[in-house]
């Protein structure tokens, strides 16, 4: 099975940050959260799609939502 990444990190200019996601293919796709949430698992799939278009499937989904909850406690007080 091919490795996924995914990561956060702040976004110098316009505050925020940018989540970034690299599927099994080497694909990277960023979004860009102004106020991001503690969690995103309350997301379906659709919405994950329109901001990472290269998450295409189930384990793609629930990997950036797990990601996303471990990663994001570096950035919220």
């Amino acid at each position: 099975m091919a490795r996924l990444k995914f990561d956060i990190r702040a976004n110098q200019q316009g505050g925020g940050v940018i989540c970034s996601f690299t599927d099994g293919k080497k694909r990277t796709s960023e979004t860009w959260f102004g106020a991001p949430p503690d969690s995103i698992n309350h997301v379906g799939p659709e919405y994950l799609q329109n901001r990472l278009p290269n998450a295409r499937n189930e384990r793609h989904y629930t990997f950036i939502k797990r990601r996303f909850k471990e990663e994001i406690g570096k950035f919220k007080p």
